[in-house]
């Protein structure tokens, strides 16, 4: 499979993945805070390993997908911070740290999507790169709160 090939299929294994997650934190997890200590460090590692392993294993064949210039420099170290995320996200989970560190991992990466997908949106409007990636990030982020938003604050109020 070729990286470009494997670049786009990743914007299918994020919702997909993301699915999964919510099925089995419902199937497995028997109240608010049970569901969420699934659904919230997992959707972290999914979507930042995702991001991490686009930009430091795809690199070119990832900017090409949203029409950005590759950087490389710069896509390693977006890469390793998004690597970062994903891994506190397994310690958290793995180390049972609880509820109070899922939340606050969940936020820290629904913060940098959701300001990523502004700068995709400015990109499309602004730049007039007009790529289905830079109008979907958007709608996807907001989905992603959606999904991730009101479980967190029901664990949170438990």
């Amino acid at each position: 499979m070729t990286k470009k090939k494997l670049a786009l299929m990743m914007e299918w294994l994020r919702p997909a993945g993301l699915g999964v997650v919510i099925y089995c934190a419902y199937y497995f997890g028997n109240e608010a805070i049970g569901r969420f200590h699934i659904l919230g460090p997992f959707a972290v590692m999914l979507m930042s390993g995702t991001v991490a392993f686009e930009s430091l294993i795809l690199g070119e064949a990832a900017s090409e997908k949203i029409g950005y210039a590759p950087h490389r420099p710069y896509q390693i170290q977006s890469g390793l911070a998004n690597a970062a995320t994903a891994i506190t996200a397994l310690l958290v989970y793995l180390l049972e740290w609880g509820r109070y560190a899922e939340a606050t991992i969940v936020t820290a990466m629904l913060i940098f999507f959701t300001l990523s997908a502004a700068n995709h949106l400015a990109t499309a409007i602004v730049g007039c790169n007009m790529r289905p990636v830079n109008l979907l990030r958007p709608a996807m982020t907001l989905l992603l709160i959606g999904f991730l938003l009101p479980p967190m604050i029901k664990a949170l109020t438990q």
